[in-house]
Parts: structure tokens; sequence; C-alpha cells
């Protein structure tokens, strides 16, 4: 199972996970406590909240650790609760976690030149080619599509799109609660955009 799980790490140095599922509320120091039996590489530094448009937490995070003993720990809370809430750990690409922080931190003024746009409800082994497709005649960055995928190497139900221009995600958005496959795909923007 090493070997597969190799087949996905883009930096075998670092030791990510990717949580969803977090109350809202939840702070750095409620995430760290969630994984007290794990060493958080830089403690609160290497938690990454991630954060929707409207400048809100979006119940999701990214938590670096120290070593690979941390990150099997890590992901053994996988469906545990923190408060009323049962959280998803997932092993992430440090790729991944970077793309994603960076267009989705904190909100600085509310606004982002990053037009990218969140997909949500995705069908699982959705490809990127069919995601460029769903969005034909809207200009896709390159390298634009992002699609996380679990501790197993399976795609999440989750994409992130970058276009190549404001306006164009803004036409992006008017595709909220079509097809892909047989399931309706929804979303969100990040950063100040909008679907």
């Amino acid at each position: 199972m090493d070997q597969h799980q190799n087949q996905h790490d883009d930096d075998p140095g670092r030791f990510i996970i990717r949580s969803r599922g977090l109350p809202w509320s939840a702070s750095p120091q409620d995430i760290m406590n969630f994984f007290k039996d794990c060493s958080i590489k830089g403690e609160l530094e290497g938690i990454h909240m991630t954060y929707n448009r409207d400048g809100r937490q979006s119940g999701e995070a990214y938590v670096e650790f120290e070593n690979e003993l941390d990150l099997k720990i890590a992901l053994t809370k996988h469906n545990d609760h923190m408060g009323r809430r049962y959280v998803e750990v997932f092993k992430a690409k440090s790729s991944e976690m970077d793309w994603v922080v960076k267009r989705s931190s904190m909100p600085r003024g509310g606004t982002s030149g990053d037009a990218v746009v969140r997909l949500r409800g995705l069908p699982f082994g959705c490809s990127k080619e069919e995601i460029a497709q769903f969005f034909t005649g809207l200009e896709i960055v390159p390298n634009g599509i992002t699609l996380p995928v679990d501790s197993n190497g399976r795609t999440t139900g989750d994409a992130y799109v970058q276009f190549s221009s404001q306006e164009i995600a803004d036409k992006a958005a008017l595709k909220h609660k079509e097809m892909i496959g047989h399931r309706l795909v929804g979303g969100g923007t990040l950063r100040g955009q909008r679907l």
C-alpha cells in the first residue's frame, strides 16, 4: 500500500492531510487539539485554513506534519468528531495544498485576480478532460485543473479550475447545477469570485 501511496506523492519529504467537515468556528488551536497525538510541523504555522468568497472559513484545512508516522496517526482520526461534526481526513499532495491555500487563504480586501472556481459533487473518477469539456468555450489556464485525491488515490468529488480571467470565471458560474455525467455539479468560487 505504501508503494501505491507514493505514486501520489509529489514531495515525499512533506506529510500533509486535508481535513473536511470542520466546524466553521474552528480555530487553528482547535485543529491542533484535534491532532494532539501528532507533531504538526511548525505547530500553528503548519495549519492552513481555507476561506470561502465571503471571507468565512470553508470547513476545510490542510495540516502539515513532522513525519510519516504523525501522518499515519492523523489519518486514523478520519470520521472522528470535533464538537458535533465529524471530520474527514485525507492524505494530500503538497502541490494541492500549496495551490488551494494560495487561492483561498484569508482574504485581503475580498478580491482576487486568480479567477478560481471550486466544483463539488463531481462523479468519482471524473477526469480533467471531462471538466475541460464541461467548460468548453471558456478558457482555462494551462494546468489550471486540480483534482484532489484521498489517501487511496481516488478523486474526492471536488475540483479547482482556474480560468484565464475573472470575466470567464463569471461565465463559468452560469453552469452551476448543470450535469457532468449523471451528477449535478455544484460549486463556489474562491476569494471574492462567485459560482
